[in-house]
Parts: C-alpha cells; structure tokens; sequence
C-alpha cells in the first residue's frame, strides 16, 4: 500500500488528534507496582514509562517504598506489616499480589524510502512481561520476560525452501519472535548492615543516569548509550549477566560497579557508575523544604550530574564457543539532567575506542563518540502531555550520523501512552526521512 508524503502525514496526525476519543473510558487495571502501594502510576511516573524524581528515588531503593513523599506517600496505602491480618505475608515475607504486570505496544511507521517498498507499515507489535518488589524490605527484585517482540516484515529468505514466489514469502512473521529474559536479578540491601546493596543476575549495567525504559520516547533510544561500533554487538545499556555494588552515599551521591561474565572468555568486563544530586528530591524520596518567605531557584531547580566508565573484550565465536580475533573497547561518558519547574532537560555524552570492532583477524583499532541533548516540556497536572525536541549525533568507523527527532507524547489514561514522532537522519548512506507512531499500554 502507497500513501503520498503529505497523506501519510495527515493521517498521522489526525489519528493523534481523534486518538483519546478512541481510547477506552476507563482502566480496570494498573501496573504491579501501583496495585502493590495502592497509588497512582503517576507517583512514579511523568508520562509512563518515563521515571520522575520519586520513581528514580523507588527505583534505587531497590523497589521499597523510599522516605516520605507529601501527598504521595499520604495516597499510599499502608505497608502490609502494619495492617491487621496480614501475618502471613510478615512471617512469610511473601506480597499480598503476585506482582506481575504486562505491557503491550504497536507502532506505525511511515518510511519514504522503505528498503522493500513498503512505505507504510503496522511493522512492530511486543508484549512483555514485567515482575518486581521486594521481600521484607531486605531483597528486592525486578524482572522482564519478552513474549513477543516483532521486527520488520520479512522479505527474504523464503520461508518454502527454494520457492521465493510463495505467498508466504510477504507473510507478516515475525523475524525475531524469539521469547527470551531481558532483566532477572535480585538485589540484597543494605547487605551484612552495611550501605552497600548487592545486585545479581541479568540487568542493565548502572552506567547512564536513564535506564534503556525510562524516556519518554523509547525509540530509537539514546544514541549515546546504544550505539555500536562495525561488528562489535556490545552498546552500555544491554542487560547483561553479572554482579553489582551500588549504595547511597548520604542522600545525594549514588556510586555503583560491577563485573560482567560475558560468554566465550574468561576475562571479566568492569563498569562504574557516580551520580550527585543538587536541589529537588534527594536520592532516598525526601522532598526538599520549601522556604515560604522568600522564593530560591534552588526550590525549582534540580540538577543531577553523572560519570561513568566501562571496559571489557568480546570476539566472533569458533565452533567451540571459544571468542577469537578479540577487540578490546572501553567507553566513557558524562551526562547532566537538569528540572527547572515543568522544563525537563537532558545531555549525554559518551566516548569510546575499540581495537577491533570489526573482529578481522587483521586488526583495526577505532575511536568513537556519541552526543544526545533532549528537552521536554511538561504540560498538565498530573502530566498528560509532554512535547519534546531530541538532537544526536554519533561518529564511528562508518563516518558521522545526525538525527533530529521533534516528538509528542500524550497519555490520555495513566498506563496508556500514545506517541507521534518523525526523525530526520543525516547519515553517511543518505538522508531519511521516518514518521513514527506508537501505542503502548501497561497493566
């Protein structure tokens, strides 16, 4: 099916104009985490799944109810342990709900310039599912299983060996439908009485100050955090399977490192993370005291800072499972994420060198460097809508690519998330040109 530019773009829009008349009335269920405080997805969330200061405040107390939130924590319900008839659930150290969640999501794309022809395109659909909590406040875990993960409409191979007029060729299967762990790890805290929380199992490596899921707009994802380099699959915020050290330093600092096992070698990766917090909501939930008599920026304004580095080798795997032709990488990176009343601004950088990316055995060593700046505007109360601007630029062996992303985001309930967004890519291959729609639901 062909659209031109310009119809394709005013079907775009009008289906987000008359979106919230075509979304149901009401929603009989929330996420995990809202049925287990009893409040709302708002407390953590500004636009779901995008964190705000509180939810990053739960999220690094490792899924327990952090410090006090005013009108937050008044609209949670109580802990279990201090409700009657709830024993059980002291003594077992077992929650009241099985805390699972399923999020859902379907995207529409409109590509000039499609690969196979096919500008317009329903192409990606996902479910998944999420697990999360604690255990008497001493364990926290968290975890996300892909059912469902469609990519691209397939084009070749042929499915019927040797016949590639078979109408099963243009079948929409799903390429990658492979269900697999994202995210599997529990955290122990405060281990052996001490600050120190210990993280394992499979996870995103603490690196950037966002996780990969906490943006407004999760795709693409943020360049200076996911971009690769030739044939090397590794990008910082792959969950990956290893061991972790994180703990609050005071209510303001927040430090992390661990060591990743990646498959074929003995070598260990290493990774660390540090990360200030200036104004604002403090890293353990308090709010900061307002000073009634006389306003201060410092009332309004929060600014977070971040460093982080990692190093480690991969290679291409023999028939043994062995890694060879190995490429060292190592990256580094700085970010700042500032909060001044309802304007949300974010800076990534990240710098990197592999000595042999595309895992030849004649080696090539590569220097790499990715930027991404984003600026959102919130708008409602609680938010409904968030206009956002989003540069990028990333430099590798392939040269240098720009890409600018104005996108809107609007939640007409608070588990449901409708995006329009368009990129504009400036790339060593071209210019393209992508509108992206998506909708996304979590229950």
């Amino acid at each position: 099916m062909f659209l031109k530019k310009q119809t394709a773009a005013a079907v775009l829009t009008l289906g987000f104009v008359l979106s919230p008349l075509l979304a149901p009335n009401r929603a009989e269920a929330i996420p995990a985490f809202s049925r287990q405080h009893k409040t709302e997805c708002s407390t953590c969330h500004t636009i779901y799944p995008e964190l705000n200061e509180f939810g990053d405040a739960f999220l690094k107390n490792s899924y327990v109810w952090p410090g006090a939130k005013k009108g937050a924590q008044a609209a949670a319900a109580p802990a279990p342990e201090a409700k009657p008839g709830n024993e059980w659930s002291r003594i077992s150290g077992l929650p009241e709900q099985i805390p699972i969640s399923l999020t859902g999501t379907a995207d529409f794309a409109y590509d000039d310039k499609a690969f196979d022809g096919n500008k317009t395109d329903l192409s990606t659909r996902s479910l998944r599912l999420h697990a999360g909590g604690s255990f008497r406040e001493q364990v926290g875990f968290f975890g996300t299983y892909n059912l469902y993960t469609q990519g691209q409409q397939r084009n070749s191979p042929a499915p019927v060996a040797g016949d590639n007029s078979s109408p099963a060729n243009s079948a929409n299967t799903p390429p990658n439908n492979t269900p697999n762990i994202n995210e599997l790890f529990l955290v122990w805290r405060h281990a052996l009485d001490t600050p120190i929380n210990l993280k394992i199992g499979r996870f995103e490596p603490k690196l950037s100050l966002w996780k990969k899921s906490n943006r407004v707009v999760t795709v693409p994802s943020y360049a200076s955090t996911t971009y690769l380099v030739g044939n090397s699959p590794f990008s910082i915020d792959v969950p990956e399977d290893g061991v972790e050290l994180n703990a609050l330093l005071g209510n303001r600092i927040f430090a992390a490192g661990g060591l990743v096992d990646r498959n074929g070698q003995n070598q260990k990766d290493g990774y660390a993370h540090l990360s200030v917090k200036l104004g604002g909501t403090d890293f353990k939930g308090h709010e900061p005291e307002l000073e009634l008599e006389g306003e201060s920026i410092w009332d309004y304004l929060t600014i977070t800072t971040g460093v982080f580095g990692y190093w480690g080798r991969n290679g291409r795997f023999d028939n043994l499972g062995v890694a060879e032709n190995l490429n060292n990488f190592r990256r580094t990176g700085a970010e700042m994420d500032i909060l001044y009343k309802r304007l949300h601004l974010k800076g990534s950088g990240s710098f990197g060198r592999d000595t042999n990316p595309m895992l030849d055995l004649t080696r090539t060593a590569v220097d790499s460097r990715a930027y991404t700046f984003e600026g959102e505007y919130y708008l409602g109360a609680p938010i409904k809508l968030i206009p956002l601007l989003r540069y990028e630029y990333q430099r590798t062996a392939e040269g240098g690519t720009s890409r600018y992303i104005p996108a809107i985001a609007y939640a007409p309930l608070q588990n449901t998330r409708l995006t329009l967004e368009y990129l504009f890519t400036d790339a060593p291959d071209g210019i393209s040109r992508i509108a992206f729609a998506s909708v996304a639901f979590s229950l």
